[in-house]
């Protein structure tokens, strides 16, 4: 059987850096993930939002990522906004606990509103 593969594609819009996610966030594809978001958290008044509709799948390691994202995020005054989760992911989070401390949004334009808005 052939190994999930995530793609990231990147786009620049109004000063914000959108990336669309596809497929698995797992443990075979986590460090290309990271060194794609790295980069662009921490930065001082970054905008950043991760188009997730096309995001398959996020194992436990992948979540505690977008968490420390977040995180970090705030603490540097910046925006890191998760766009358009599946409903099945948004569920898992709530059962597990984590729906309070990741912040999402429905849908990519309210991503990019609440972007703008910061």
């Amino acid at each position: 059987m052939a190994e999930a593969i995530l793609k990231i594609d990147q786009e620049e819009r109004n000063g914000v850096r959108i990336l669309h996610v596809s497929g698995p966030l797992d443990s075979a594809n986590y460090d290309q993930f990271k060194a794609q978001m790295d980069p662009l958290i921490g930065k001082s008044r970054a905008r950043v939002v991760l188009d997730c509709q096309n995001l398959t799948y996020v194992n436990s390691r992948g979540l505690a990522l977008l968490m420390h994202y977040q995180r970090v995020s705030k603490l540097d005054f910046s925006f890191l906004g998760i766009a358009a989760l599946r409903p099945r992911i948004l569920k898992g989070m709530e059962m597990l606990g984590l729906g309070k401390f990741v912040t999402s949004y429905p849908t990519l334009e309210e991503a990019l509103d609440m972007a703008a808005a910061s």
